[in-house]
């Protein structure tokens, strides 16, 4: 069980530093190559992935689920977000794990 909460631990650890949260103008040119964004469309689909080129008429991303060359017009994208690290993430949740795995630790040992 303690293997079990060790691994599950690590492994929200690992995934939770990074998250998207800073909208890019895709209009004013803030998209840029080789930058992680998650593009919301029209229709309500996501698609994350590394952008490979952006001009006025569509972006192209790796998607990064297929890891297949998306093409995707400007005029079918809602938003655009940019990946960014989050400090919040990165030290509130591990401090909120330890915490807890310390409290379920302490209790079971009484």
């Amino acid at each position: 069980m303690k293997k079990f909460l060790l691994l599950m631990s690590l492994s929200i650890l690992l995934q939770s530093c990074f998250s998207y949260t800073r909208a890019l103008d895709f209009n004013a040119g803030e998209v840029q190559v080789n930058q992680e964004v998650k593009i919301y469309k029209n229709n309500g689909a996501e698609r994350k992935g590394m952008v490979l080129s952006a001009s006025e008429a569509q972006i192209a991303i790796i998607y990064s689920k297929t890891k297949q060359v998306l093409k995707i017009p400007v005029k079918d994208i809602s938003g655009v977000q940019a990946k960014e690290f989050s400090v919040v993430k990165s030290l509130a949740i591990p401090t909120g794990i330890f915490l807890v795995l310390a409290l379920l630790l302490g209790a079971s040992s009484l």
